[in-house]
């Protein structure tokens, strides 16, 4: 049985997805993963059947992000005109990429079922009408509606809680001014897509959206209890799974990093992923400043729009050293802290490798996550990147390297999150969930024919 699973994101959203078509694959299912063409190579790598998306993704960015958004900080709610922008343009090329993966060239290699991802969840959908396979949604931050907390979008996240009195309110009324403009903004384009593409009804405002949740579609929450644990208020459906990780247990490290991490005590590992800035050079040049005012090894993970721009060897010498993309299982645990930008992926390797983490949020899921760090004492007090520093960074390194109270529970919350079997969960939920599904969908033939 063949199970595809569309991603539309960044390494942070197709590492999880690799992680879960692995633990499939080895279930005995065949997997299809859709991912931007820039990730070919790493999902074909771990051995899994890889689809292309089409679009540009890079592209659409670059028109659409407003790079000068990331530094200021002044996004969250209003981020979402601009994803549905994005969206927009590059939704009826993802709908003809989905079904041709999940619909295959022949009966054998149709799939029973679609995967979705925040980004893919109203075509993915779509598409297993189409075909009449199940479908199930995963998500790597707390996206449904609950009172413990407000939508990743809203400017400032809050400490999860009970959800009494009228905090709880408030938190879950900020999910409804989102879902109604992603539904208004959306709704057009996936009607269009559905009905010219897929041969399906259009939607409408008050009847097809949320479906899938409706009808108790299992949501597969890739991330752990231990970090965010569960709202009393989310329904059955939603399945707090444990993270997903796809390790590289071969991964052999240049001679350059080699040598760079026996010739001293563990560096510090700064990395904002995907995340755009205006001005890299100046960026590069901040970080190497706050680790000389902190009087630590760096490593610094470069990217042509982030970090490493305009670096020479003079300013890097021998305490510090530019690194491209390296696996954070392999390179975590040989560090003593890991600062970064908060993306779920990052932070989920960071805590796991159950060492410090400094947090230089700057959209989204982002705060949530930089909030429960500090909360739950594995870090220091977040820095904002529009109030970013190098003399906030160093001290924000100081207290995270040397407070013996935040090493320690990072070192516990780390052998906590490895107990975890966040893919093997997640299998089994949809084992259950297809096998029910396929006993309805069989034809009933009656006893004794």
């Amino acid at each position: 049985m063949r199970i595809t699973i569309p991603t539309a994101g960044t390494r942070g959203d197709v590492q999880p997805a690799i992680a879960l078509g692995l633990g499939l694959l080895k279930a005995g299912y065949q997997v299809r993963l859709i991912a931007f063409e820039e990730y070919r190579e790493l999902i074909t790598g771990y051995g899994l059947d890889y689809f292309p998306l089409q679009v540009n993704i890079q592209t659409l960015l670059k028109k659409y992000g407003k790079v000068d958004l990331y530094d200021s900080g002044a996004i969250q709610f209003f981020f979402v005109p601009t994803l549905i922008r994005i969206f927009n343009e590059m939704y009826e090329s993802m709908a003809l990429d989905i079904l041709q993966a999940a619909q295959g060239s022949s009966m054998e290699e149709r799939s029973v079922a679609v995967i979705g991802n925040p980004a893919t969840s109203m075509l993915s959908y779509a598409v297993a009408e189409k075909l009449g396979a199940a479908y199930l949604e995963s998500s790597g931050f707390p996206g449904w509606p609950t009172r413990s907390f407000p939508t990743i979008f809203w400017p400032k996240a809050s400490s999860p809680g009970n959800g009494c009195g009228w905090r709880g309110t408030f938190n879950r009324l900020t999910y409804e001014p989102v879902s109604w403009l992603a539904t208004l903004g959306l709704l057009p384009v996936v009607s269009r897509c559905r009905t010219k593409i897929l041969g399906l009804p259009p939607l409408n405002f008050f009847g097809s959206y949320g479906k899938p949740a409706a009808l108790g579609t299992p949501a597969l929450a890739c991330f752990s209890e231990q970090v965010l644990p569960r709202p009393p208020d989310w329904g059955a459906h939603v399945h707090v799974t444990g993270y997903w990780f796809a390790d590289t247990p071969n991964f052999e490290p240049s001679d350059e990093l080699a040598r760079f991490l026996e010739a001293g005590p563990p560096p510090v590992y700064i990395g904002f992923g995907s995340m755009p800035s205006k001005d890299p050079k100046q960026l590069s040049a901040l970080m190497t400043q706050a680790l000389r005012l902190a009087n630590q090894r760096g490593l610094l993970f470069t990217n042509s729009d982030v970090l490493g721009q305009g670096m020479s060897h003079q300013e890097t010498a021998q305490d510090i050293l530019a690194i491209g993309s390296t696996p954070h299982d392999w390179l975590f645990p040989r560090c003593a802290a890991v600062v970064h930008h908060g993306g779920a992926g990052t932070t989920a390797s960071g805590l796991r490798a159950g060492i410090p983490s400094i947090l230089v949020p700057i959209m989204g899921d982002q705060l949530l996550w930089a909030q429960r760090v500090e909360e739950l004492g594995v870090g220091p007090k977040p820095i904002p990147r529009s109030r970013l520093t190098a003399e906030r960074l160093a001290e924000a390194i100081r207290q995270a390297v040397n407070d013996p109270s935040v090493c320690q529970r990072s070192t516990a919350l780390g052998k906590k999150i490895r107990a975890e079997d966040g893919v093997g969960e997640a299998v089994k939920i949809i084992d259950q969930y297809l096998e029910a599904q396929i006993k309805l969908t069989k034809p009933c033939v009656p006893s004794g024919e």
